[in-house]
């Protein structure tokens, strides 16, 4: 979004007593209909008052009366080029601004602002013409720059825009905005390692902006770079210990590292700055629930609970924590509420499945699996879970009728090799499994895994581990 330079229309801010008086004066004025003679910067500050308030007409009215008085005033008319963009009265906005270049032919400001009236009317080339103009005149040449950015953003050319900002920051190197946007600019142009250099050298000449070691922390976690990343954070972290999303960054790649103690302590901090966040007691609570500290986990879940009850996320983790402790019984009732609050999620009802498989419910668990299938068909654990169930529940054809179809659609098919075998195994069928567990250990020498982790009694068979060993 087109965002003014400083010092260009400013936001309207409460009035002092002064300001307040000033407008009370004008209203008693012109009740009693008599002509009173204000400066510029007095009607100005009138007109911001009703503005604020959403009385355009008055403040036309006020600015009209205005120029009457000051006939030869371009800020007065940049006042009511502002009400009229406001209004999006754009070509008015442009015919006013255009007369108070007659007066005023050098103010920069006049040019930026006609800059963003273009931009409002996605007149882009237009629009940076004028920054251009005001580039001649101005002194603060990085802002018009940032502000030029801006525009070429809303026109999609990011390389435009980063050319602009380089610029700026050539100007002036300490402009932080401008550094934040260009790190965006080519995070869009995909170019990562540019925006890394870019905090480096800014961070080489500003070490204690906990904002730069943060974001440069992000830039390597979006690439990957996840000890780089985390070595950022914690400068950060030391430079503002008080700055919570340096703590909870950090959290989630400990998670990704599967490092739970570590990603708790980070959650932790998180949660002693934002006491009010569900999300950081819900990551803390995941944390405690991988660590097997259930009661820890439900205490975490229960506070993201006490700030939103709706939040299916952690009414999931609680009941995850009693399935974890063989209370499947227990655990379904804290999914099936997170499954009220979000039907469309996947995991809740492939660890409804579960838990209905733990109490060999199993015509529920068929239908749990299969909506969790049907609404996430890339994830090869539902594929394998739905056919399990189907099994089960005596349906032995129709299992393998969707192993069939699945087999065709996955490039990395051995764990429905392996589970097509353990059907026909069971069904004793043992020519037809033996080919399709050879398939399975040739795609995947480890497929086999899959195999065991479903027909649990098949790792006794000694056909079936002398078959294996071939290729071990």
């Amino acid at each position: 979004m087109y965002k003014d330079i400083e010092g260009m229309d400013e936001p309207l801010h409460g009035f002092e007593e002064e300001s307040r008086d000033l407008v009370e004066l004008y209203e008693r004025l012109l009740k009693e209909n008599t002509q009173v003679y204000f400066e510029t910067d007095e009607y100005e500050s009138i007109i911001d008052h009703y503005a604020i308030k959403g009385g355009f007409k008055m403040a036309m009215r006020v600015a009209e009366q205005a120029l009457v008085q000051h006939p030869f005033s371009a800020t007065l008319r940049m006042k009511k080029a502002q009400l009229l963009t406001q209004e999006r009265r754009h070509q008015e906005s442009l015919d006013t601004l255009e007369e108070a270049l007659l007066y005023e032919p050098t103010n920069y400001e006049i040019f930026v602002q006609m800059a963003n009236v273009f931009d409002e009317m996605d007149r882009y080339e237009e629009s940076i013409e004028q920054f251009q103009r005001a580039l001649i005149y101005g002194t603060q040449k990085d802002e018009i720059l940032l502000s030029q950015a801006y525009v070429y953003e809303n026109w999609n050319k990011f390389d435009k825009a980063a050319e602009s900002l380089e610029t700026a920051l050539e100007v002036n190197p300490n402009n932080y905005q401008a550094l934040y946007e260009l790190a965006y600019c080519y995070d869009l142009l995909s170019k990562p390692e540019k925006s890394i250099k870019l905090y480096k050298n800014y961070i080489d000449n500003n070490p204690f902006s906990h904002i730069a070691w943060y974001n440069l922390g992000l830039l390597y976690a979006r690439i990957d770079k996840y000890e780089e990343a985390l070595s950022a954070y914690e400068y950060a972290g030391l430079i503002n210990d008080k700055y919570s999303p340096v703590f909870y960054n950090m959290g989630n790649i400990y998670v990704m590292q599967e490092e739970y103690e570590k990603a708790a302590e980070s959650f932790e901090q998180s949660v002693a700055l934002e006491d009010e966040n569900p999300i950081l007691f819900c990551q803390l609570g995941n944390c405690y629930k991988f660590l097997n500290k259930n009661e820890e986990a439900r205490t975490a879940f229960k506070k993201a609970l006490d700030i939103d009850d709706e939040m299916s996320e952690a009414w999931a983790g609680l009941g995850l924590t009693y399935y974890y402790e063989d209370k499947s019984q227990l655990a379904l009732y804290y999914l099936k509420r997170a499954i009220k609050i979000d039907p469309e999620c996947d995991s809740h009802w492939s660890n409804l499945g579960h838990c209905y498989l733990n109490l060999e419910e199993y015509e529920s668990c068929e239908e749990a699996y299969k909506k969790a299938f049907s609404l996430d068909e890339a994830c090869i654990d539902y594929v394998k879970d739905y056919v399990y169930s189907l099994y089960l529940n005596d349906k032995p054809d129709e299992a393998l009728k969707v192993l069939d179809q699945q087999i065709l659609e996955w490039e990395d098919e051995a764990e429905l090799l392996a589970l097509y075998a353990g059907i026909l195994y069971e069904a004793g069928l043992v020519k037809r499994a033996d080919n399709y567990l050879i398939s399975a250990l040739t795609a995947d020498p480890e497929s086999y895994t899959t195999l065991f982790s479903y027909f649990f009694s098949l790792e006794e068979n000694s056909h079936i581990q002398e078959i294996i060993s071939l290729y071990k």
